[in-house]
């Protein structure tokens, strides 16, 4: 007699169950508790709920793949969504699995459903259900828990309210009221990012949801929900790409209106070095400052610190600190002036002109506007993109310099630096702040109409705070100035001390999905090997174009070889000639494309990596190669530009496999004449590409 399982105590049943019961119906038919034991959904089992959702990700690809009938216009859209950066292939499979309407207007997982779920776990049916309610949130963080969990409030609710987030990644990484768009689903006992996320940007006065509004507003998208949470989710991509844009025409804009002219004026000494010093140093203004090393071996012998007014911005100023308006080196015939800003420069010049009088005498001046080579190095941007009204009221950056004095004894910078911004928001609540019409912070708290924005500028405040001390592994609390402006309603607990996390710069604060490693190379596949140093000869190249030839006996091997090497010259192609070519005269050239692929990649290896926009910039020129060959009118200008590259003689016999095959095929499967024009160029510039990434 077999014996009976082992039975287990059931919580939601109030007596025993078996693990199979248990298993196959816990969450579906059985409400468990969150301190079950047995329950993967509870926060002290989150491993586990990890790897649940890892098997699902995967089965639902599979699925996917499975029910469309088009594979290689799937596998095209998968390589298309990886280029809009790291929230595209996200975006791309949450749309396709969640959002997206099929003719009978319900949604891949909802047909799923409709068949059910028969690749699925119970488990799996319970998370997929929940992945099922997802949506786009802006979520503002309100705290953050030494166990991973993260409360925060979504600020497209009309009324919200506070949730709980189960995830270690977002709470090693986020700070008090930061602000992401995010896509967020609901979980038995607490609610899971998906993907990534995008945080929202400082602009000013505006408010996140207000910048989320003005963005998709800009883009043609609705303003009320729930039209526009699927919005989003459609054109999540869309929205990160203008809120960039915005982010690098503000910063553009910052260091054009930047006085960072770091300026040196070079005066020759008229009267005795002796004479000169004496009537610098007394000047009530000029106080001594040390030498650099690099600076003596210019010659400078000392040198002097101009100092100048405090700003009025008290909060701009560190404790002890003297504010300079340049600096003097001291040479023994020629002096030299140093102020950062041009203004700057100019006021020293000036006085020191003034108190020095006939004893020097200017000789040269050199000034490096350092705010205009900053911004001449940001990356171009697609400035359509961005709202106007998020351009309004620059950013306005000042820059200053200040002599700190020495660190009291066991005192370290890092400390020191503590006290200064301690210091800082001490003074910033007596400052008059021009976002606050000029008043302190202080009269802003107990005025109705400025309330709102010292609330906004406090969020700022804390968040920067929190983000300091997570990068310098501080845990200074900054509640006590929102207690001193009596702003209750901000006031939550600070984070607990967690490790910096490592530098990147991606804003994906969540788990990773599976969405996208489900089309990843295999790891033990070894890589291509690298090609020899001398190209290969007409026979060796025939011999190779052969190994194409065998793989075409059966096309879908071929297709399913390149796509688990990880090569995505099918996709690349298609994208490249979208406007040149037809579906039909692309097709012809497929064949073609497998030859070139494993005449250099052989089969069971690993595909080199090719950026599409190096392949993109060969495409073209050597479309403008073949075009001034056209246009030479002679044979041999042609025939020379297919010969030029690092494998002649397998583009030889590649191109002319092509044009025989052309040839012989009917009229009306035959490209045309300038298409097969193209055809070739890109044979050529696959072949060219392959070999300089396989070297």
């Amino acid at each position: 007699m077999s014996k009976s399982p082992k039975l287990r105590p059931c919580p939601a049943l109030g007596g025993d169950i078996s693990p199979a019961d248990c298993g196959g119906q816990r969450h579906s038919r059985l409400a468990c508790p969150e301190h079950c034991p047995h329950n993967p959904f509870a926060s002290a089992s989150y491993s586990h709920a990890l790897e649940i959702e890892d098997r699902l990700d995967r089965k639902t690809v599979q699925r996917l793949e499975m029910v469309t009938h088009d594979h290689e216009s799937l596998q095209w859209e998968i390589s298309h969504a990886k280029r809009n950066g790291v929230h595209g292939i996200h975006a791309f499979f949450a749309w396709k699995l969640f959002f997206e309407h099929g003719a009978d207007q319900t949604t891949f997982a909802e047909r799923w459903e409709r068949s059910g779920f028969g690749e699925l776990k119970n488990d799996e049916r319970v998370l997929l259900r929940g992945k099922m309610r997802m949506r786009i949130a802006l979520l503002e963080i309100h705290r953050i828990s030494e166990a991973g969990s993260v409360e925060a409030v979504d600020l497209l609710s009309a009324d919200p309210k506070p949730m709980v987030f189960l995830d270690r990644n977002l709470a090693g990484r986020v700070a008090r009221f930061s602000t992401l768009l995010a896509w967020t689903f609901p979980m038995p006992h607490y609610w899971r990012l998906s993907g990534s996320a995008t945080a929202i940007l400082d602009v000013r006065e505006f408010s996140p949801p207000e910048i989320v509004r003005e963005i998709v507003g800009h883009l043609g998208g609705p303003l009320t929900e729930p039209e526009i949470r699927r919005w989003l989710a459609e054109h999540f991509a869309e929205f990160d790409a203008a809120q960039m844009a915005v982010a690098r025409l503000r910063r553009r804009q910052m260091l054009e209106g930047l006085d960072a002219k770091f300026g040196k004026a070079v005066y020759e000494l008229r009267a005795t070095f002796a004479q000169c010093r004496k009537r610098l140093d007394a000047l009530p203004d000029v106080t001594y400052d040390d030498v650099s090393d690099e600076e003596k071996m210019e010659g400078i012998v000392e040198a002097r610190a101009w100092l100048d007014q405090p700003p009025k911005i008290k909060q701009l100023t560190p404790p002890g600190a003297q504010v300079m308006l340049g600096r003097i080196l001291l040479g023994p015939s020629r002096w030299r002036l140093q102020a950062m800003g041009g203004e700057k420069l100019s006021r020293l010049r000036r006085q020191f002109e003034d108190h020095l009088g006939e004893r020097v005498r200017f000789f040269s001046e050199r000034v490096d506007d350092l705010g205009v080579r900053m911004s001449s190095g940001q990356p171009d941007v697609d400035a359509s993109l961005a709202p106007p009204r998020l351009l309004e009221d620059p950013d306005r950056l000042l820059m200053a310099s200040s002599r700190l004095p020495a660190l009291p004894p066991g005192v370290s910078a890092k400390d020191a630096e503590s006290e200064w911004m301690h210091a800082a928001n001490r003074a910033f609540l007596d400052d008059n702040i021009p976002a606050l019409s000029n008043r302190t912070p202080r009269e802003a708290a107990s005025d109705p109409a400025l309330r709102p924005k010292l609330i906004h500028l406090m969020k700022q405040r804390v968040r920067s705070h929190d983000e300091r001390n997570l990068k310098t592994g501080r845990t200074d609390d900054i509640n006590w100035m929102l207690q001193e402006l009596e702003l209750t309603e901000i006031i939550f607990d600070p984070p607990p001390w967690r490790p910096p996390p490592e530098p990147d710069s991606d804003d994906d604060f969540s788990e990773p999905s599976d969405f996208d490693e489900s089309f990843d190379v295999d790891p033990n596949r070894p890589p291509a090997p690298p090609l020899p140093a001398h190209p290969f000869d007409l026979e060796e190249a025939i011999e190779r174009l052969q190994v194409g030839m065998d793989l075409l006996k059966s096309p879908a091997a071929a297709e399913e070889e390149l796509s688990a090497s990880g090569g995505t010259v099918l996709e690349d192609a298609y994208g490249l000639t979208v406007d040149l070519l037809t579906e039909k005269e692309l097709g012809f050239a497929v064949p073609f494309f497998f030859q070139a692929w494993f005449a250099l990649v052989p089969p069971g290896c690993r595909a080199p990596e090719i950026d599409l926009d190096d392949l993109e910039m060969e495409f073209e020129s050597n479309l403008r190669a073949l075009q001034s060959s056209a246009e030479a009118e002679t044979p041999e200008k042609m025939e020379s530009f297919f010969l030029t590259g690092p494998q002649p003689g397998l583009t030889t016999a590649l191109l002319g496999g092509f044009l025989e095959a052309a040839k012989a095929a009917p009229r009306k499967l035959r490209p045309g004449a300038e298409a097969q024009s193209v055809i070739l160029v890109l044979l050529k510039t696959i072949v060219d590409t392959l070999d300089a990434a396989l070297r």
